[in-house]
């Protein structure tokens, strides 16, 4: 199906929703039914066949016909009963035990009383910055086990009545007639998710009929069921707000915005800082998140992540309303939270220590290797940096760039004069620009727009990232109650979709030919570099990596680079799901085409491309 009939489908689900909501879930419930008919129904005509060929082989005897009539109905009966009795893995983390934690236990009891929902079968801490609960098939679709899964990162950030709210919002969802249909509903779209995937590189003639019902039914069915989804949430939210107050629930989503964006940007960075002087960090991360995220991050910093989660607008890809809708539908305006002043690790009881520990182990487990590799990239930079500080009045502008990356890799301290020195030495320096630029956009300094005219107006290649930081700092100076000229964000939209047009065209030339022809050296910084082997090392089925840089005519000021990689183990689905990952999480966006080698490339054409290995994993 194509994206915009399936938007078009949704927005007709929101109006049967909004006009007539009975009739509506009615014609999802019937439409649910639809596909487990179809599957039943396939199911008896194979049972049908196998009476049949019984009857008739026990009748008149055996012939070579039966036995294949047989063999393809017994197929077609595995194919439905496979359908049916789809496995779902349980979720992962750690499992917590009443007398461990009896004051969360008797909290969920609370929650699960006035919710008048069902009882939790299984509750788990995972590492996550998240909670949910997840129902599981025990036998097939019939019965299922509900699971509550609680991150440790929220249990660290938020006191207990903020946590226990956004519980209260998961069990929201499995509340009274309305909470069970639409938790069946859940289910449903997720099996149906599941069925398909288990069907989707099996070749058999049987599978492919399954396949071919799959492709039409499930988008029809999601797009059927998302306005009932969103609905749902809005619901889970007023009975949080119904049990712990609107306030309260307001003050947790909230806090989650800003909290879980510095968990993702700061923390982290922050931990491998502390490589250079500690071996194992001690405290362990997860140890220390219970100091670390309960303590609130600066101002500025929380200021712009709520104002980020305040701007974001809805999606189709996501049944969650945004957080501006999810305020108003509470009936509150977006305002900076008052900070948690105790986190919830309380609740766990004697859990706590022994979750913690768990994570720890297996984080070191995992990363113990890639620590000692960030150590010796931190040793490198201070020796770079010493190497360059007494050359200071000889240095080049790519130099000044060189001991900014370093000094950013070794230190928390403002890098701008280092950006502004490169500058200074070379005033039309791409890279200098755009560093320095957004830097200053960060701290709202008054001379933004001015570095960002020069960048978009002398390099191409940094236009389309300049009039996206221009656009912002227009929004930050509007947020702040500064006066913006039409006119001038006018400009800046305009000049934005020129660049964006070059952007595709530039894209569609890179990606289009063979990521072989054309080659040439890649060149990366010290920093880039370590950022790739980073990801390859966090990327456990990644086993060798080569690179390779590319030009292109729509742009040949920027460098392109191809990736290629090579599997553990040779999986097409496990192939273009890797390549999408690292396309997202490695930092050279729109600039990077990843592909596996053996899959999509062959080894000796990438070899003869002149690709130069960047990674290897080792053997433990």
């Amino acid at each position: 199906m194509q994206h915009v009939d399936f938007m078009h489908l949704v927005r007709l689900s929101e109006q049967a929703c909004e006009s007539d909501a009975p009739a509506y879930r009615r014609s999802v419930w019937w439409f649910a039914v639809l596909g487990y008919a179809v599957v039943l129904l396939i199911g008896l005509a194979a049972c049908a066949g196998l009476l049949a060929v019984g009857l008739s082989w026990w009748r008149h005897g055996a012939s070579g016909w039966k036995v294949w009539v047989g063999l393809a109905a017994a197929g077609l009966l595995w194919v439905c009963v496979r359908a049916v009795f789809t496995r779902f893995d349980a979720p992962d983390g750690v499992r917590l035990q009443p007398a461990d934690s009896p004051e969360l236990f008797k909290a969920l009891e609370r929650i699960r009383a006035k919710v008048k929902g069902p009882a939790i079968d299984v509750v788990m801490v995972n590492a996550e910055f998240n909670a949910a609960i997840m129902q599981r098939p025990r036998w097939g679709l019939l019965g299922h086990t509900n699971y509550l899964v609680i991150g440790w990162p929220m249990l660290c950030a938020l006191e207990p009545q903020r946590l226990l709210a956004v519980v209260a919002h998961e069990y929201g969802h499995l509340r009274g007639e309305h909470g069970k249909f639409s938790a069946w509903v859940y289910r449903t779209r997720t099996a149906w998710w599941r069925m398909y995937s288990a069907y989707q590189h099996d070749e058999s003639p049987l599978s492919w009929l399954f396949r071919r019902f799959f492709s039409w039914y499930i988008p029809r069915f999601n797009a059927r069921t998302f306005a009932l989804a969103r609905q749902d949430e809005y619901e889970a939210d007023r009975i949080a707000a119904r049990l712990f107050t609107p306030e309260v629930v307001a003050q947790a989503w909230s806090e989650i915005e800003i909290k879980a964006r510095w968990y993702d940007e700061e923390y982290w960075r922050r931990l491998w800082r502390r490589a250079l002087r500690e071996e194992p960090p001690e405290p362990m991360p997860h140890a220390d998140m219970g100091r670390s995220l309960l303590e609130p991050p600066p101002h500025a910093f929380a200021q712009e992540a709520l104002r980020l989660a305040m701007q974001r607008l809805p999606s189709y890809d996501d049944t969650h309303p945004v957080p501006r809708d999810r305020l108003a539908a509470l009936g509150l305006k977006p305002a900076m939270p008052a900070w948690s002043q105790s986190n919830a690790l309380a609740l766990l009881g004697r859990g706590a220590a022994r979750v913690a520990q768990h994570f720890d182990q297996l984080w070191w487990q995992e990363m113990r290797r890639d620590w000692a590799r960030h150590r010796e990239h931190l040793r490198q930079c201070r020796e770079r940096i010493g190497e360059l500080k007494p050359r200071a009045a000889q240095l080049s502008a790519d130099e000044w760039l060189e001991w900014a990356e370093c000094f950013e890799a070794v230190s928390m301290a403002d890098s701008t004069p280092f950006y502004e020195r490169a500058l200074a030495c070379e005033p039309g320096h791409g890279a200098a620009l755009r560093e320095l630029a957004l830097r200053r956009l960060q701290a709202h300094h008054p001379g933004t727009l001015q570095l960002l005219e020069q960048l978009q107006d002398g390099h191409p290649e940094h236009g389309y990232a300049a009039c996206s930081m221009a656009l912002e700092w227009l929004d930050r100076q509007q947020h702040a109650g500064e006066p913006v000229a039409p006119k001038v964000r006018r400009l800046w939209r305009e000049r934005r979709e020129r660049f964006e047009a070059l952007e595709a065209q530039a894209w569609q030339e890179f990606t289009s030919t063979n990521p072989c022809e054309g080659t040439s050296e890649a060149k990366l910084s010290r920093e880039e570099r370590k950022q790739l082997t980073g990801e390859l090392i966090r990327t456990p089925e990644v086993e060798q990596a080569w690179l390779v840089g590319r030009r292109v005519a729509a742009l040949p000021q920027r460098d392109y680079f191809v990736l290629f990689i090579q599997l553990r183990r040779l999986d097409e689905a496990l192939g273009s799901e890797l390549v999408q990952q690292l396309m997202h999480r490695l930092p050279f966006t729109g600039q990077l085409l990843v592909t596996v080698v053996d899959l999509y490339v062959r080894e000796s054409d990438m070899k003869a491309a002149g690709a130069q290995p960047v990674y290897r994993r080792r053997k433990r």
